[in-house]
């Protein structure tokens, strides 16, 4: 829910300040708890933090570790035990406390742009790389988390808000007839890349994006194997089986004391808040749940 956005001149000229502010003004609602914008030469980014995990409390975006590579985010990482196991072996200190916008950076410094096939969960996020001159931005596997862009004369422009992107005047308010066309006959655009605003871009869910000289093609980095089966021997396993994976992703999303949950009274929002109060209860913790109903 953090609010993110960035402003690469590609042309070298000085990126506004002032411009970046509004912009990320814009979207103080996503991020009430910090908000702070970096700027230097042709580059800037605006973030707004929404603390959700114990690791998040005193994050800080944008943020560097050696003032050559920056990051922003919006970002929350599953399976980060397995993720600092494997950079345990490229950075020898503790990492645990660590917020997920610096594991993000960390596995970019450990593996390049081929960091995303080490990283699960919910995320979209811009890197500049002052070594190579380069943005690289990337959004999470399942499309969770939004990244826009677009293309206003030789700055290119990002956000996970749409409406942030609008309030740049290089960025008209011009319509994409065909993307509406498709919203009112099939509910949704056919082309994943595609918004309602003929100058704005969506990355594609599972895809990474790279700015240098110019904008590069969108890359996919992955795919879901539709055909892969399980197979047990017998029916009561599939159960066992699906209880702890249902577990394991449950345990995995709780970094904290307080959570929110839709409760639409079906089988999987129920499972799921059993499952919480469940978890809770072996850690011996206190949990603050609230579960909203329509």
């Amino acid at each position: 829910m953090s609010g993110v956005v960035g402003i690469y001149n590609i042309d070298g000229a000085p990126v506004s300040r002032p411009l970046l502010e509004q912009m990320t003004s814009s979207l103080a609602y996503r991020g009430p708890d910090r908000q702070h914008v970096w700027v230097r030469d042709s580059i800037g980014f605006g973030h707004t933090l929404l603390a959700t995990t114990w690791e998040s409390k005193c994050e800080c975006q944008p943020l560097t570790l050696d003032d050559t590579v920056w990051i922003v985010a919006d970002a929350r990482l599953d399976g980060r035990s397995e993720l600092l196991e494997k950079l345990r072996a490229h950075f020898h200190q503790p990492l645990a406390a660590a917020p997920d916008s610096e594991l993000i950076l960390r596995a970019y410094q450990a593996w390049g742009e081929d960091c995303v096939a080490q990283l699960y969960g919910d995320f979209a996020f811009a890197i500049w790389d002052s070594r190579h001159r380069r943005l690289f931005c990337a959004r999470d596997q399942l499309g969770v988390k939004p990244l826009y862009y677009a293309v206003a004369g030789r700055s290119f422009l990002f956000s996970n808000t749409l409406n942030c992107l609008r309030t740049h005047p290089g960025v008209s308010d011009s319509l994409n007839d065909l993307a509406i066309a498709d919203y009112l006959l099939f509910g949704f655009p056919q082309d994943p890349a595609a918004t309602s605003f003929a100058d704005i871009q969506r990355l594609p869910p599972a895809h990474t994006l790279a700015v240098s000289d110019s904008v590069s093609a969108p890359r996919r980095y992955w795919s879901l194997a539709p055909y892969s089966s399980i197979r047990y021997a017998k029916s009561d396993d599939y159960v066992g089986a699906f209880h702890e994976i249902l577990r394991s992703a449950v345990e995995d999303r709780l970094r904290c004391d307080r959570a929110g949950m839709f409760l639409s009274g079906g089988m999987d929002s129920s499972a799921i808040a059993a499952t919480v109060l469940d978890v809770c209860s072996s850690r011996g913790a206190a949990m603050e749940l609230n579960a909203y109903t329509a």
